[in-house]
């Protein structure tokens, strides 16, 4: 089985997109290594996106209160430079989907890579109750 993967794709303006890592294995579980979302267009575009552990989490901005969002990525380009930059979570697991969201202007490549970490059946279940918010039941 693999024990890595690079998800990536392109998102329409001020949308969001599911992206299924469940694999049906209880155990498995996914650690999101790199996340980084750039602009379709050479110069000029600005890019913002954001994963999270669900759908809810995908509020249209960046919150690191919100324990669903686990990443963050953007890149500026101007016609004299840019900026490039993006966060992720520390001590998080993927046990079920990921959510990525585009809140730019503007379409959005994006690349995700995920690296597979064998969980204990307790362990499994601490990051299910993980993934979920703490107000969101």
């Amino acid at each position: 089985m693999r024990t890595q993967r690079t998800l990536r794709g392109k998102l329409k303006a001020n949308t969001i997109e599911r992206i299924i890592c469940d694999d049906g294995v209880a155990t498995d579980g996914w650690v999101v290594t790199g996340f980084d979302c750039f602009p379709t267009a050479a110069t000029g575009d600005d890019t913002q996106g954001l994963l999270s552990l669900d759908e809810d989490g995908c509020t249209g901005g960046w919150d690191a209160s919100d324990n669903r969002q686990i990443a963050w990525s953007f890149m500026f380009i101007g016609t004299n430079g840019g900026n490039i930059g993006s966060f992720i979570a520390e001590n998080h697991v993927v046990v079920r989907d990921l959510w990525v969201e585009n809140f730019s202007g503007v379409a959005m490549n994006y690349v995700i890579n995920i690296e597979r970490q064998v969980l204990s059946d307790d362990q499994a279940i601490l990051a299910l109750i993980q993934e979920r918010a703490q107000d969101d039941l």
